[in-house]
């Protein structure tokens, strides 16, 4: 992975050249686009806002509900993300139970060029959802919205929801709460259903495909037994020894029962292959393919013949699932520039936490404020320890 960083920076370097030139040539500012210099650009526009306040109008009472459900999911967010970091720091010093890597998603660099296309729309929709919750809330608690936008910075992209900051300062606690709270729910949600999804794939592709009836290479390994002998990419295995393939477990479960540097005969689509396994490199009793395959769904739908299509409907919804829930608690931390920043000083900075003052520093604070101080602090500090730790196990 490291080795694609220099290739990953000159490919960067290339595109906001080619970006740079087209804006100053086509003179795009004139369609409110606008390109910083330390590699950011914005655009901007009014035309969604009808849009978004369309949707808002039509169920009010139903999209009030659900972000005031919104706010409490935000609290139990960041209860679960900070017991969840704690957790990973212990399981990383004490060595019991398995450390999970606290990564930013970074192409090229902790993200292999294979899964950029998979990453680019999970990141496009995630936002989508993202924003377009924020402005549904604010025009349901009637505060206006200035535009919506793309934003571009450096590598990672995204969107944004300008809100009229007059409106939102003057609006009541909770309404501030439900804008804020509404991104991240929208982005729990959404990943929750993705889930959901993937749980019962089979079933939801059922209308345009048939049960698995075999599996589909989906890799060969370099230099292994099954790329010597001509094994492709999206060949799909019926049968292996005249032994029926019914899925991916199944195809597992056959291929334990070979013993090592057996003969192997495969069924495919494109006919039999012959060839000699290896021994597995696990377990060396066992025969070795170098292969990684999906369960092959026949199509209904000749449009939707090629059989690796599933595999990447499958590869999407991960992403998307991962990038959903990822934005959704991280998100929701207390720590600037965060959703959960604004809405944690919004409702700690309430007069009724701050009635009640104590000392700290030097200065006089109120009690809310000053647990709002030690929960930013906390949870920026655990992030970066999560982060540090999993950056020193790669």
């Amino acid at each position: 992975m490291i080795s694609d960083i220099p290739i990953f920076l000159v490919y960067l370097s290339m595109f906001w050249a080619v970006l740079f030139i087209l804006y100053r040539a086509f003179k795009l500012e004139r369609y409110n686009v606008e390109i910083k210099p330390y590699l950011v650009l914005f655009w901007r526009t009014e035309k969604l806002n009808k849009f978004i306040f369309k949707i808002a109008s039509y169920a009010r009472r139903f999209w009030r509900t659900l972000f005031t459900i919104g706010v409490f999911l935000a609290i139990g967010e960041v209860l679960f993300i900070i017991n969840f970091f704690i957790k990973n720091i212990i399981s990383y010093y004490s060595r019991v139970g398995e450390v999970q890597p606290i990564l930013p998603l970074i192409p090229g660099i902790t993200i292999s060029f294979d899964s950029l296309v998979y990453f680019a729309i999970s990141v496009v929709l995630v936002f989508f959802f993202h924003e377009f919750a924020h402005g549904i809330a604010a025009f349901t608690e009637n505060v206006n919205i200035k535009s919506v936008g793309i934003l571009f910075a450096i590598f990672l992209g995204g969107g944004f929801v300008e809100l009229d900051e007059g409106e939102m300062n003057s609006a009541k606690v909770l309404s501030k709460l439900r804008i804020l709270a509404s991104g991240s729910a929208a982005n729990l949600i959404t990943g929750i259903i993705a889930l959901f999804i993937i749980s019962n794939f089979s079933f939801f592709i059922s209308p345009f495909y048939g049960s698995p009836s075999g599996v589909v290479v989906v890799e060969v390994i370099d230099r292994s037994p099954a790329q010597f002998y001509g094994i492709k990419t999206g060949d799909v295995i019926l049968k292996i020894n005249g032994i029926k393939v019914n899925d991916s477990l199944s195809f597992s479960n056959i291929l334990s029962s070979i013993p090592a540097n057996s003969y192997v005969t495969l069924t495919t689509l494109r006919g039999e292959i012959h060839m000699i396994g290896g021994a597995h490199p696990s377990n060396a009793s066992k025969v070795f393919l170098g292969v990684r395959v999906f369960n092959y769904y026949p199509s209904f739908i000749p449009l939707l013949s090629n059989p690796l299509l599933p595999y990447y409907y499958y590869n999407l919804l991960n992403w998307f699932e991962v990038i959903s829930l990822s934005a959704a608690f991280i998100n929701m931390l207390p720590i600037p520039f965060f959703d959960g920043g604004r809405f944690f000083e919004v409702l700690l900075s309430h007069k009724t936490l701050n009635s009640k003052k104590t000392f700290f520093m030097g200065k006089s604070i109120g009690v809310g404020e000053l647990f709002l101080e030690i929960l930013k602090f906390t949870s920026l500090l655990l992030l970066l320890i999560n982060v540090s730790q999993s950056l020193l196990l790669r």
